[in-house]
């Protein structure tokens, strides 16, 4: 069987309205069956730096480095979260929400500019939604604030959705060339 075509990189980001509306979940504190229900971020909300857990494509600096135009490969360090697990969209991983006791690897990035969060979200297509997590970093120490994912926005029960598992070592070998080559010089 032929390997997949990459996805295309999303269109550059547009200018931001002054009204912006986003579908959110609710924050850590709550329970875990409140933070499903979604939520609309008053537009006055200003942006604030937080976290971003990535568990599939952007896992890899480069292409972090690519999909945002940054001017140098992003520092990401390895964490885990919890109450998670993964399923498949295609080729792509979907975030759902899982079993306490279930465990999904991958990145913690912090994002300090609202332009890289909103690139972030065309990135994902509206296929996902971001939702607060608290992350574990390898050595132990807990992201609890300010830290955000991106999960499947459908039904996780889909028939969209399969199970298996990210291979990022085979993405890197066979997609990840199309993306980092697709980086427009960064001004």
């Amino acid at each position: 069987m032929p390997d997949p075509t990459p996805p295309p990189l999303p269109p550059a980001p547009k200018p931001a309205s002054k009204a912006i509306n986003l579908k959110v979940s609710a924050p850590p504190s709550q329970s875990k069956h409140n933070r499903t229900t979604n939520a609309l971020l008053p537009p006055d909300q200003p942006f604030s730096p937080c976290y971003m857990f990535l568990y599939g494509s952007l896992m890899d600096p480069e292409v972090l480095q690519a999909v945002l135009n940054l001017p140098e490969l992003p520092t990401t360090r390895p964490a885990t979260i919890s109450g998670f697990k993964v399923r498949m969209w295609s080729i792509y991983p979907a975030l759902i929400l899982g079993d306490d006791d279930e465990k999904v690897s991958g990145v913690v990035w912090k994002v300090e500019e609202e332009n890289h969060f909103k690139r972030l979200q065309e990135y994902e297509t509206g296929a996902y939604i971001w939702t607060w997590c608290e992350a574990t970093l390898d050595d132990d120490k807990k992201v609890r604030e300010k830290c955000r994912t991106f999960c499947w926005a459908g039904d996780p029960h889909s028939k969209e959705l399969e199970d298996g598992s990210f291979d990022l070592a085979r993405y890197q070998r066979v997609l990840k060339p199309s993306i980092v080559r697709k980086r427009p010089a960064v001004p």
